[in-house]
C-alpha cells in the first residue's frame, strides 16, 4: 500500500465514522423516523441549499464513478454509489478514489512486469488514448 492509498483509507474511515455518528445522534434525539430526517431539509434556505448541493454532487459523482470505473475496468466501481446514498459522499468519494488508486497500482505492476522494469509504488501507466492526446 503506497502513501496515497493510506491517505485515502484514512479519509474513507473518517468519512464513514463522521456521518454514522451524526445519524446515530439524530435518531437518538428524534427517534428513528426517516420522514423526520428529510423534513428538516426544507426548513431553512441554507438547509435546502445543502440538500440540493449534495443531490447534484451525488448525481455528478455517480456518473463519473460509472464512466471512470468502466474506463479503467474496475471490478467494484459501483460499490461507492450505494455507499453515497446510505452513508454519504464524504465516505463514497475517498472510497472510490482508493479503489481507483489500487486499480491503477495493479495495472502499473502488471505493465511493468511485462516490460521487465522494476515497479515503483507511485508509478501509474497512462492509458494509450490519453497518451496519444497529450502532445496535441
Amino acid at each position: 500500500m503506497n502513501w496515497r492509498e493510506r491517505a485515502l483509507l484514512i479519509l474513507t474511515v473518517v468519512g464513514f465514522l463522521v456521518p454514522i455518528t451524526m445519524i446515530t445522534l439524530f435518531f437518538g434525539h428524534h427517534g428513528f423516523t426517516i420522514a423526520g430526517a428529510f423534513r428538516h431539509w426544507g426548513e431553512a434556505p441554507l438547509a435546502t441549499l445543502v440538500a440540493l448541493d449534495l443531490s447534484i454532487s451525488f448525481v455528478a459523482f455517480a456518473l463519473w464513478a460509472a464512466w471512470e470505473g468502466k474506463r479503467l475496468e474496475m471490478r467494484s466501481w459501483w460499490v461507492p454509489v450505494p455507499a453515497a446514498i446510505f452513508v454519504g459522499l464524504c465516505f463514497a468519494l475517498p472510497l472510490f478514489l482508493l479503489l481507483r488508486e489500487r486499480t491503477l497500482r495493479r495495472r502499473a505492476g502488471i505493465s511493468l512486469q511485462l516490460s521487465g522494469r522494476p515497479a515503483s509504488s507511485d508509478s501509474v501507466p497512462v492509458p494509450r488514448a490519453e497518451a496519444a492526446s497529450v502532445g496535441r
